[in-house]
């Protein structure tokens, strides 16, 4: 029961829902923008962080211990900073794998807990839909990840949204579910004590 009451806390779980909500949104409503500009952004930041690592590499404290490893990783940053912005279609099979492997997670730990919570309180079968869903796209998206065009941004933004809904009615079902318990326990202490 404690584990369950964990899961479903109205902070966590309002919490899961709205982070997939807002990240759902952003994925069906711009899904060109964000296929063209996740491997730009990311490789862009890398690139950053290669520049400045080559230029604390002879300045300050460190051109005085002359740190080797230091400048090599630069390079490397910078190289693959630019190789992720110079071609970010090549990488954007390997997000959809990472995308699909966060729904399959997802997907799979919320019918884990779902079931957890059934042996403390009736869970509707209604509830399972959503995950079973969210997981069979996961499965679909981390198997065939080349397919990565608009379609899958969307549907993984989509399945996002559906995670979502299923994670507030969850959180609001089994909250309202333990509550009763609590209340029904509590009538039968205060019977007990009279």
């Amino acid at each position: 029961m404690k584990s369950a009451n964990v899961f479903f806390d109205r902070s966590y779980g309002y919490a899961r829902a709205i982070i997939a909500l807002a990240g759902g949104l952003v994925l069906v409503i711009w899904p060109e923008a964000v296929k063209n500009s996740i491997m730009i952004i990311l490789g862009s930041l890398i690139l950053a962080v290669g520049i400045v690592s080559v230029i604390l590499s002879y300045t300050g404290k460190w051109r005085k211990e002359k740190v080797p490893l230091l400048l090599l990783n630069s390079i490397v940053d910078i190289a693959f900073g630019l190789v992720l912005i110079i071609f970010p279609k090549f990488f954007t099979g390997l997000i959809m794998f990472v995308f699909g492997l966060i729904l399959l997670i997802f997907g799979l730990g919320e019918i884990i807990n779902l079931f957890r919570t059934a042996k403390a309180v009736r869970v509707p079968w209604p509830l399972y839909i959503g995950p079973a869903i969210t997981l069979i796209l996961g499965i679909a998206m981390f198997f065939f990840p080349g397919e990565s065009g608009n379609v899958l941004f969307v549907i993984f933004g989509a399945t996002l949204l559906l995670y979502s809904v299923s994670e507030f009615a969850s959180t609001y079902t089994i909250r309202r579910e333990m509550k009763n318990i609590e209340v029904e326990i509590n009538n039968e202490i205060k019977e007990i004590e009279k």
